[in-house]
C-alpha cells in the first residue's frame, strides 16, 4: 500500500471509530418500528426476530434501551429489567459509544449521540516539527501553482511574567544568549526606553503559521488568503499577510480555480488540507475544523474527536473529506449557477491559548 511505503511512519493522530463487541454490527437506523399489532402479522414476526437475533430474549423496550445505550441487555445493569422507580438513566452525553451499531455516513450535527461510523473520513499527520517548515521557500511538494506554497504567519501574544521578573532570570543586554532560537518563542517589550518600569509585563511572540490548500480536479493545488484570494509571492521572505483574516472568517469550501482553462465552464477548487506550524514555546493551539457542504438544513460536519490540542513543534496536516455523506446519501457540490457562499468552513477551527505552566 502507498501508506506503507510513504506515511506509514508518520506520527498521527487516530480519530475514534465504532469498536464492535458483536460479530454482526448492524447500521444504526433512525427509524422507529410500528407497533406489532399495527403491522401485519408478517412483518411483525420479521420485526420480532431482527430484535432477538444474537441478543439475550428479553423486552424490546429493554432492547432498544440498549442498542441505544450502545450496550448489550446483559450489561444494562440495573435498566436492563425496566421495572418502575429505578434511577434516572443516564443522559446523552454520559453514554458512551455504542459497540453493537455503527452510523452508516459521517459524523455531523444531525447524527445521534453515542454512534461512531467504521472508519474516519478526517485524517491528521504530523510531518515533521516546527522547522521543517521553511518560509522562505515554503511547502516543498509537488502540484501548487507558483508562488502559492506559503503559509500565512500567526503571531500569538503571551504574557508570561512582568518585567522585573524577567530582568532577573533572562540577559537582555542583547548578547548572544539573548537571541530566541528559530521557531522559538521571540521576546519583545512594551513600554518607553526609559528602563525597565515596576509591574510591567513582559510580552513573548511565539510565531505559528497557517495554511488552506484548495485542489482542484486536475490536481492543481494553491493556498488561501482569504475567501476570495489566493497566496501569491514574488519576492523573497515568503507571505506577509497574517494568518488573522483567514482564522477569523467564514472560508469557502469551494472557490473557482485560478487556472480555468479554455473552458467555458467554470472549474471549481475544494479545500482539501489544513496546514499548521506550531512553534516550540508555552502554547495551545486547538483544532476543531466544521464544515457545512451545503445550504440550510445542510447539518454541520466535524471529526470523531473534537476540540484537539496539537502538541507543541510539529508541521500538521489536516486532510478534509473529500465527500461528505450522511445515513441519507451524499451532499452534492454546487452547481454551475449554485452561490458559493453556502459551502463554507465554519470560523473559529483553531484557537491559540497560553499553555498553563505544570507546577515545579
Amino acid at each position: 500500500m502507498l501508506e506503507e511505503k510513504c506515511c506509514s511512519k508518520l506520527e498521527r493522530i487516530h480519530f475514534p471509530v465504532f469498536q464492535p463487541s458483536t460479530p454482526d454490527p448492524a447500521p444504526a437506523c433512525d427509524q422507529v418500528p410500528r407497533p406489532p399489532e399495527l403491522a401485519g402479522s408478517g412483518e411483525g414476526e420479521r420485526l420480532k426476530e431482527k430484535e432477538t437475533v444474537g441478543h439475550t430474549p428479553g423486552d424490546s423496550t429493554s432492547l432498544s434501551l440498549a442498542l441505544s445505550l450502545g450496550q448489550s441487555t446483559d450489561s444494562l445493569g440495573p435498566y436492563g429489567d425496566g421495572a418502575e422507580g429505578q434511577e434516572k438513566r443516564p443522559s446523552l452525553v454520559d453514554r458512551q459509544p455504542s459497540t453493537v451499531e455503527y452510523l452508516p455516513g459521517m459524523l455531523h450535527s444531525g447524527c445521534p449521540k453515542g454512534l461512531l461510523p467504521k472508519f474516519s473520513s478526517w485524517s491528521l499527520v504530523k510531518l515533521g516539527p516546527a522547522k521543517a517548515y521553511n518560509c522562505h521557500t515554503g511547502l516543498e511538494q509537488p502540484g501548487f501553482l507558483p508562488g502559492s506554497a506559503f503559509l500565512l504567519p500567526w503571531d500569538v501574544v503571551i504574557r508570561c511574567r512582568s518585567e522585573e521578573e524577567a530582568g532577573l532570570s533572562e540577559p537582555l543586554d542583547g548578547g548572544p544568549s539573548s537571541w530566541p532560537a528559530p521557531n522559538k518563542a521571540l521576546a519583545g517589550k512594551r513600554g518607553g526606553v526609559g528602563g525597565l518600569g515596576r509591574g510591567r509585563r513582559r510580552d513573548d511572540v511565539a510565531r505559528a503559521f497557517v495554511g488552506f490548500e484548495y485542489e482542484d480536479s486536475r490536481g492543481r493545488r494553491f493556498l488561501s488568503s482569504g475567501p476570495d484570494k489566493v497566496v501569491k509571492v514574488l519576492g523573497p521572505g515568503g507571505a506577509k499577510e497574517p494568518a488573522t483574516r483567514v482564522l477569523n472568517a467564514d472560508m469557502p469550501l469551494y472557490i473557482p480555480s485560478p487556472a480555468q482553462g479554455r473552458g467555458l465552464k467554470p472549474h471549481y477548487a475544494q479545500l482539501s488540507r489544513l496546514f499548521i506550524v506550531v512553534p516550540d514555546a508555552p502554547l495551545e493551539i486547538t483544532l476543531n475544523p466544521q464544515v457545512q457542504p451545503g445550504p440550510p438544513p445542510c447539518p454541520v460536519f466535524h471529526p470523531e474527536q473534537t476540540e484537539l490540542v496539537l502538541p507543541p513543534d510539529g508541521l500538521w496536516v489536516l486532510r478534509f473529506p473529500y465527500a461528505y455523506v450522511t445515513d441519507r446519501g451524499p451532499c452534492y457540490p454546487p452547481k454551475e449557477n449554485q452561490p458559493l457562499a453556502s459551502y463554507r468552513v465554519l470560523k473559529g477551527i483553531l484557537r491559540a491559548n497560553t499553555a498553563s505552566t505544570p507546577p515545579q
